[in-house]
């Protein structure tokens, strides 16, 4: 059983503690520039130890903010962040850059063993249209500081209110290899840079890069505590296109997304929904695949069973 778990919430933010660590900082409204296409974020996200394993507006890409969910080209508008990559021209600065708004909350609950969050958002372009209404969990669960770990689950529901077909891509759908970011989207602090990465079939480093697999871990140590930790991305059966694709980066700054539109787009039609489902282990230390298996069949898959029942 972990630590009794808190919500701790202000103007703009929420904290998730247990015990006495901070575990998870979500920002619904962010205090950056347009050209960083506004939206909520999680950061910092941190161990059971206290370490913290991710990174927030870092000065090469000042966008990259903790976890987030994101698009990076939605029939041209862009609500990553920064320049659009456009096809025989590279990356361009276009007035595109739209938001995500929090506009209500629906539940922010707390038990001892559980916190979730849930709010609605909108999807608004440059110009204020409403393309994307979206109803978004996250919950914090199966803290256990003898294991060292805990859980995050984040839940997407997008219903396309545009009128229209919305075609969601990346850059490599638009003609730069093996840049299909986009999705749930990582970005890890900058002592992990550097650090191991390995799939659920094995493959290591960026050669996981586009590659499709269950799960995907990334291994980092930190400066000052010298410690390590492993933040295991896992996907969830019921998601569109599963296993999702992965976008992967070791170096020169360490990222991890889930990356549904890295080899081809997706069509949303008008009126028409996408649900997706991911989680994230926070975990102290070095996980093998050993390790990640076992928590996985014994922690995520019996909520799969529960969620189709």
């Amino acid at each position: 059983m972990g630590d009794l778990m808190r919500l701790i919430a202000d103007n703009g933010y929420v904290r998730v503690a247990a015990g006495d660590v901070e575990l998870a900082e979500y920002v619904v409204e962010p205090g950056v520039p347009q050209s960083d296409s506004p939206k909520p974020y999680l950061h910092p996200l941190r161990t059971t130890t206290g370490d913290v394993v991710s990174a927030i507006r870092p000065h090469d890409h000042t966008w990259h903010n903790g976890l987030q969910f994101t698009a990076a080209n939605l029939s041209g508008e862009n609500f990553w962040g920064g320049r659009t990559f456009v096809r025989g021209q590279g990356y361009t600065p276009l007035d595109n850059n739209g938001s995500i708004r929090h506009v209500r909350w629906h539940r922010a609950e707390c038990a001892d063993d559980r916190v979730e969050l849930g709010h609605r958002l909108e999807w608004q372009t440059r110009a204020g249209e409403c393309w994307l209404i979206e109803d978004r969990s996250i919950e914090v669960a199966e803290v256990d500081p003898v294991d060292g770990s805990w859980l995050l689950t984040w839940r997407t529901r997008l219903h396309n209110t545009s009128g229209r077909e919305l075609r969601w891509g990346s850059p490599v759908t638009e003609g730069r290899p093996t840049a299909g970011y986009g999705g749930l989207f990582w970005r890890g602090p900058r002592s992990f840079i550097g650090g191991e990465a390995v799939t659920s079939s094995g493959v290591h480093g960026e050669e996981a890069m586009g590659s499709r697999s269950s799960w995907l871990s990334f291994t980092g140590q930190h400066d000052v505590s010298l410690r390590h930790s492993t933040v295991v991305f896992v996907d969830c059966p019921d998601n569109v296109r599963y296993p999702t694709p992965w976008y992967v980066r070791t170096a020169p700054f360490p990222v991890v997304s889930f990356a549904v539109t890295f080899h081809e787009p997706l069509l949303l039609e008008p009126d028409g929904r996408l649900s997706l489902t991911h989680h994230a282990i926070i975990a102290d230390g070095r996980w093998d695949s050993g390790r990640i298996d076992e928590y996985i069949g014994h922690r995520i898959t019996p909520r799969w069973s529960k969620e189709e029942a």
